[in-house]
This record gives structure tokens, sequence and C-alpha cells, in this order.
């Protein structure tokens, strides 16, 4: 018994080393290429929704939010395989009962007030062929029919399939399947649906395109999008830069065009957005002029990563549009609508180094409300500052503020305004 025990670890001895070695090559480019960061975000959030008819107060809170998010490598090899994490904690400082319903920072209680803290773990295998990308898992993406928000202290995050390559000179293509979400004030997943007169959830998000650039100054893009049950959306856009004098001049053409998909909308979709902003860049100040109208018969339609939190509905749905109007409390998305665009910004380097300004101011006009017979109208201003400390003071740290403005008339929306001020502080751990 005892010479066969022997012999056994005579033959599992070589074995086991070839095992390893070949492990320890595999994973090699794992280890190498991985890295940790960790994002600490402090957030002051005032938001005074103005509505003396509901009784309701100012929002006020103030939180600490952690994000920790590592990426691994991938193993050699034609395919190499990798995984991804991120670790989600936010952490209530601040806020009385009842200020949480118009701010969104953290999940509701059937009281209205938050829990004081709330977090989340989600992992994402992934997959490399060449230059294409294959993901399993959390998703975070910035294209124009999908976005992530990343507006207060944790970003929202989608759950599905997702593939990016850049395989083809001048190509960028990108395809993927979005079943759940988790809203930046969410701690687990969640079903789709859409902002807008929508009922019911989806069964899914699915989304193809890409970007050509045929020259260097020039970039066509085409996306198609279905939230199924509720709608079919497709995106032409056209991003022209233009050497100017000492400056530079951005031409920036994006066009919608949304139709029904299913009866989940509460009414058929039928809608077209025409945006247009363009953009002269000179000695650190950059002036945006913009035009933007919507036609059809419905609102635009968009993914809507945050309406209700465990089924109590909340007043910030978190949701993030390709559209020139984007802005902090409305997205001039009403049917008929058109809006006016003002954006300014300039680096301030000659005050502080680091320091920038940025504002903007949307006017939007002939917007037709659900059930109104009138033109209604809404506009927001935006003044915010952004300085970077100096690295030799304290590296990654980022102090922000930023003050807005809405005042509206459309039905089913209230004036408010808000303040925010932030620091985020971003390093590495490996």
């Amino acid at each position: 018994m005892e010479r066969i025990t022997a012999k056994r670890h005579l033959l599992l001895t070589p074995l086991a080393l070839v095992i390893a070695a070949i492990t320890h090559t595999a994973t090699a480019g794992i280890i190498d290429d991985s890295h940790i960061d960790l994002t600490s975000r402090t957030l002051y959030y005032n938001n005074d929704t103005r509505s003396v008819a509901k009784n309701q107060p100012t929002g006020e809170q103030l939180g600490q939010g952690f994000i920790l998010e590592g990426k691994s490598g991938y193993t050699e090899g034609p395919v190499g395989f990798g995984l991804d994490a991120i670790g989600l904690l936010g952490v209530k400082l601040y806020g009385p009962t009842g200020n949480n319903i118009s701010t969104g920072m953290f999940p509701q209680h059937d009281d209205n007030s938050a829990p004081g803290s709330f977090g989340a773990l989600r992992l994402a295998a992934k997959a490399r062929i060449s230059e294409t990308q294959l993901r399993a898992g959390y998703q975070t993406i910035n294209l124009p029919v999908i976005k992530t928000n990343n507006g207060r202290l944790l970003p929202s995050l989608y759950r599905g399939y997702t593939l990016h390559s850049d395989d083809i000179d001048n190509l960028v293509l990108d395809a993927g399947f979005i079943d759940r979400v988790e809203g930046r004030n969410q701690t687990h997943y969640q079903k789709l649906k859409s902002t807008g007169k929508a009922s019911g959830f989806s069964s899914g998000f699915s989304y193809a395109g890409g970007r050509y650039t045929p020259i260097k100054p020039l970039a066509l893009s085409y996306y198609f999008a279905q939230l199924s049950d509720f709608y079919d959306q497709n995106y032409l856009g056209l991003q022209h830069n233009l050497t100017l004098g000492a400056g530079k001049l951005t031409t920036d053409l994006r066009y919608f065009n949304s139709q029904g998909n299913g009866n989940r909308y509460g009414g058929s979709v039928d809608n077209n957005a025409y945006g247009a902003i363009v953009t002269y860049s000179l000695w650190g100040n950059s002036l945006g002029l913009g035009y933007q109208q919507l036609t059809g018969s419905s609102d635009f339609p968009y993914l809507d990563p945050g309406q209700t939190v465990d089924g109590i509905s909340t007043d910030t749905t978190g949701g993030s549009t390709g559209l020139v109007t984007e802005s902090p409390l409305s997205k001039f998305k009403t049917a008929h609508e058109r809006a006016f665009v003002i954006r300014y910004s300039v680096k301030l380097d000659a005050i502080a180094s680091g320091l920038r300004f940025n504002s903007s101011y949307v006017s939007g006009h002939h917007a037709r409300a659900s059930g109104s017979q009138v033109n209604q109208n809404e506009w927001v201003r935006t003044v915010g500052l952004s300085y970077q400390l100096p690295s030799e003071w304290m590296k990654g740290v980022t102090l922000d503020w930023k003050n807005v403005t809405y005042r509206t008339n459309i039905t089913g929306t209230r004036s408010q305004d808000q303040n925010m001020l932030s620091v985020t502080w971003k390093f590495g751990l490996l």
C-alpha cells in the first residue's frame, strides 16, 4: 500500500508542476495588467422644489460615497479572459426624514427617510479576441442611446452582455443586451422601463451600432436601440472639427427617430429629435450655440434607470440622454418642444492652475404636455466652478460647486433650485 501511494506521488508531482507552470503563464497577463482604483466622493446636495401645494420640505443631504473598482488584465493566448469587480458604498452623514424625496441620494423607506448606508458588489467576466472585447455582468456605458448616470454619490449600473470592437481601422463597433439596472440610489438590480407615460417593465434593452471616422476631423455615428415592449430608436450623428484661426470650431449634429414597440408606453411613441450645437474653442474659452426641435405626437422616450426604489416612486429618475439639450433638471423632451442652447466654459489658470468655470442656459418653448392644449415653456440655468488641486498638494482631488435654476409651467413638472458641493478624490491602490 505504501509503495502504491509513493508511486502516485511520483506521478502527480510532475503533473502538478506542469499545471502550475501552465497556470502561471496563462494568468501572468491578468496580474501584470491589473489595477485597483478607489474613488471617494463627499457630496452636499440642496434641492428646493418650490412646491407649496405639496408641502414638501427642501431636500438637504450630506453623504459620503466610496467606489472601489478592480480591473484585471487578460490571460495569454488567442482568446484572453479576465474579471472586473466594483464595490459601491454610500453613507448618510446628514439628512432629516422627508428630505430624501427631492434629492434621490439614498434608498427611500416608507416614511420617506433614508437608511444610514447602502451598497453593492458587482462582478463582470470578460474575454478579448484581438481588439474585440466581450463582457458579461455589470456594465458602465456611454453611448447616445444608453448612458450611465454619475450625478450623485454612486453611479448607476446596468447588467447584461456587451461587445466593443476596434478591430477595423477607423471604425468602432458596439452591441449589447441589458436586462437589469441598478439606479444611483439603489442596492440591487431592477427591471427596465421607459420614462414618460410608461407602465410595466421591459424584458430587455438591445442596441447595436458604431462610429466611423473616414478622415480625422469627421466622425459619423449610427445606433439602433430597442427597449422591448416600449420603443425602437434610431440615432444618426455627425461631428466635425475645423481649425479656424487660432481656435477650433466643432459642429455636432444629432438626430433621433423613436417609434413604438409594444403597448406599455401608455400610448403610441412617435418622436423625431433634431439637434445641433456649434462650439468654438480659443485660448481656454469655449462657447457653444445650439438648437433642438422635436416633432411627432409623443415625448422623447429614453431608458429610466431609477424611477422607483423597491417599488416606491421617487422624484429623481437619474436618467441621461444623448440630446444636445441634456441638463441637470430637464431634458427638454416634451412633444413639439423647441429649445435654444448656450454653453460657455473657461479655464482660469491665470487665477489658479486647475480652476475652471462652466455655465449653460437652455430655454424651451412650444412644449405640448399630454392633455395640454396650449404651448408651455421651461428654462434651465447652470453655473459651476471646478478646481483640481495641484498634485504637490494632494494628487487626484477635485472640488466642484454647481448651481442650477429651473423654471417651468409644463404640466407634471415643478420649478426647482439646486446646489451641489462635492469633493472627489481618486487614487490607485494597485
